[in-house]
């Protein structure tokens, strides 16, 4: 299984070249002196930031952060993206299957999540805050809000694209109702759906940060928010590029998964 999972794993040979493209230029960049360092330090300067902060940093308790570095600030991040997203694919797959199978559902609904969808999120950020205070509540509320919407309308929109003479062929062969939910329409709609939580995914890590910003006991976002007045632009650098990275690694992880979980699905060739 591990191998199979192992093999599932996104390895796009373009996309790491890129990554390195943009290393070699940042690089450049400081070398030549083409952007000052005060804007823009150094490559060297904010890996040793990262390996100086990360598991435990008396600087960063001059700002009154916790004791653990930013190992302890990206622990409650994370742990509050997967969280809501835990939460909303439970909401979003649910009953947004269900909206596309029970008109009534779909009619009552649609209005609210289309409502949602056109509202900016972060415009909704500081009423949470109002709400619910600088908790942990606050954050996960507010992505369960937005990992929700993102999850309603993939899945929805997954089981109205299932062509109906599967559901049919099913029927005939004596399938029952429970057995058409499972077999068809969740099996059926799930890369679809595994889509729309990739995306939602990694529109959470960036949201998260930002409602930390405004207030949160811990997390990255309040890190940076620390840093943002003592203007240390190497410490902050190495904030956002340990959140970066850790973002990637997830994104990777959970295709992989998904590509594991739907390995009955033809292999796509890339060209």
């Amino acid at each position: 299984m591990s191998r199979r999972l192992l093999l599932r794993l996104p390895f796009d040979p373009l996309g790491l070249t890129g990554l390195i493209g943009l290393a070699v230029l940042w690089w450049a960049i400081t070398f030549f002196q083409w952007v000052p360092t005060v804007f823009l330090p150094t490559p060297e300067v904010v890996v040793r930031a990262i390996g100086d902060n990360l598991t435990a940093s008396r600087y960063l308790e001059n700002f009154h952060l916790s004791k653990g570095g930013l190992l302890t600030a990206l622990i409650y991040t994370v742990q509050n993206v997967v969280l809501a997203l835990v939460l909303a694919c439970a909401l979003g797959i649910g009953v947004g299957l269900t909206s596309a199978r029970v008109g009534i559902v779909r009619s009552l609904l649609d209005p609210v999540v289309m409502t949602l969808g056109t509202i900016p999120i972060l415009v909704t950020a500081p009423f949470f805050l109002i709400w619910f205070g600088t908790d942990r509540l606050a954050q996960v509320v507010l992505l369960v809000l937005y990992d929700t919407t993102l999850i309603y309308l993939f899945a929805q929109r997954a089981a109205g694209n299932l062509d109906p003479t599967y559901e049919a062929a099913a029927r005939t062969m004596g399938a029952g109702r429970r057995k058409i939910l499972f077999d068809v329409y969740l099996k059926g709609t799930l890369p679809e759906v595994f889509g729309g939580i990739r995306i939602a995914l990694a529109g959470a890590w960036g949201l998260e940060a930002i409602s930390e910003l405004l207030g949160a006991p811990d997390g990255m976002g309040k890190v940076i928010s620390a840093l943002a007045s003592a203007t240390d632009v190497p410490t902050i650098m190495a904030t956002v590029l340990v959140l970066a990275t850790v973002a990637v690694a997830f994104d990777a992880a959970v295709a992989g998964v998904f590509g594991y979980i739907t390995r009955w699905q033809p292999e796509v060739a890339h060209g």
